[in-house]
């Protein structure tokens, strides 16, 4: 019986002494702390020495950013596990664990290529693509039905005639999105940019924000969508993705822009507009266009870390990159996988049929800015915008400040 118990006993110790522990950052939007805790779970069952703690992060990407920036300034060993925004890759290159030779236990030949490209910088494989997004609009489709509109907006024009008159009749608010000053409200004016035929930077990185009054325009719809055409509340200029998400749910909105996430939450057996919300292209500006911002998240090592945890953090990103964990989380917490062929499964379009018949949104989603400086110009942008957004500024001012503003960060 005692040499049994040593025999345990050293079984334990030896366990134990071969497990590993890594971290992990988070973010919480709608169902995606959930889910992931679901998915280490699984994880443990095939890689039971290695122990995973989740570090939840703000919602907001721009705080998540700058803690980022104070744990790399530290050369902090932890987090080990970073989920990254896509547009951080270049930024944070220098801090990140070198995957290049990894490239085939990955399979990332299987990834949308779009997805791969942005987790590339100088040829160097940095992260891992795990989720991919795509600005979208949101309806009630009940409510169009009921006011006699067969169809979703394609239009801007349409959007705003739309939502003026079933936002009256029926005592709610007619369109939110992300207005709050952070990387939501970015994504949101490049959307009206480029939809009134604008950009910031043109094909060789040169600031043409200020050629021609696509963004003054767009900057002025903007506008107009609070104080003239009041189909938007003020207090949109605070909002961020789940501020809206929770008003639009409640049944206080006819239209909502917002990522794919919020579709799995719309539909949830407690969701008061189950069953009544429809998911389409953004609509159209002036230009004759419709954009969408690319987004979505990418997982990165820190490169700081111990060698087992890097080990260790490999196997937990080539689980939750795996085709049978991209197809769960795009089932159960509504976001876009990265691998091409998840797409074709059946289950995928029985949960989430948006993310089929708008697969071509989301393969041509439009980048923000690709610069290695890229936090610079996202904080110029934002000031600009939300000083219009708040009656700070008007829109000739803003984007002749904003230009010059752009120019001298990048030097031009």
């Amino acid at each position: 019986m005692k040499r049994l118990t040593l025999v345990l006993t050293l079984v334990l110790i030896t366990a134990v002494a071969f497990s590993i522990k890594i971290t992990m950052t988070s973010g919480g939007v709608g169902k995606e702390l959930e889910v992931l805790k679901k998915q280490i779970q699984m994880f443990n069952q095939i890689y039971p020495d290695i122990k995973v703690e989740i570090i939840p992060m703000p919602d907001s990407s721009t705080q998540r950013h700058d803690l980022y920036v104070t744990y790399f300034a530290a050369k902090q060993p932890d987090p080990v596990v970073l989920m990254l925004d896509v547009i951080w890759p270049a930024e944070f290159a220098p801090f990140l664990e070198d995957l290049t030779k990894y490239k085939d236990y990955f399979a990332l030949d299987r990834f949308l290529p779009g997805t791969v490209k942005s987790v590339t910088v100088n040829g160097k494989i940095v992260a891992i693509p795990w989720f991919t997004d795509a600005g979208l609009l949101y309806y009630r489709k009940d409510l169009l039905k009921k006011y006699g509109y067969d169809h979703p907006p394609r239009t801007w024009s349409e959007l705003v005639e739309m939502a003026q008159k079933i936002s009256k009749a029926e005592g709610i608010e007619g369109f939110v999105w992300q207005g709050a000053k952070y990387e939501g409200l970015v994504c949101d004016f490049m959307e009206y940019l480029w939809s009134f035929g604008g950009d910031v930077l043109d094909d060789n990185g040169k600031v043409v924000i200020d050629k021609g009054d696509a963004a003054v325009k767009a900057l002025q719809f903007m506008k107009d969508l609070i104080y003239k055409y009041k189909i938007s509340p003020e207090g949109v200029t605070t909002y961020m993705e789940e501020d809206a998400r929770r008003l639009f749910q409640n049944g206080k909105a006819v239209f909502m822009r917002n990522w794919p996430y919020a579709w799995s939450l719309l539909n949830s057996p407690d969701s008061p507009v189950r069953g009544k919300v429809g998911v389409t292209v953004l609509p159209m500006g002036p230009g004759g266009r419709h954009a969408a911002t690319l987004g979505g998240w990418v997982l990165g090592i820190n490169k700081y870390a111990s060698k087992e945890q890097k080990d260790a953090a490999i196997k937990l990103i080539r689980f939750l990159t795996s085709y049978h964990q991209e197809l769960y989380k795009a089932v159960n917490a509504g976001q876009n996988p990265t691998r091409k062929y998840v797409y074709q499964d059946s289950s995928l379009e029985k949960a989430a049929p948006f993310m089929v018949k708008l697969f071509n949104v989301f393969i041509n989603a439009l980048p923000r800015p690709r610069v290695a400086n890229y936090t610079d110009v996202s904080d110029i942008i934002q000031r600009y915008v939300h000083a219009v957004l708040t009656n700070q500024m008007d829109p000739q001012t803003a984007v002749k400040k904003m230009a010059k503003e752009l120019r001298w960060t990048l030097g031009q």
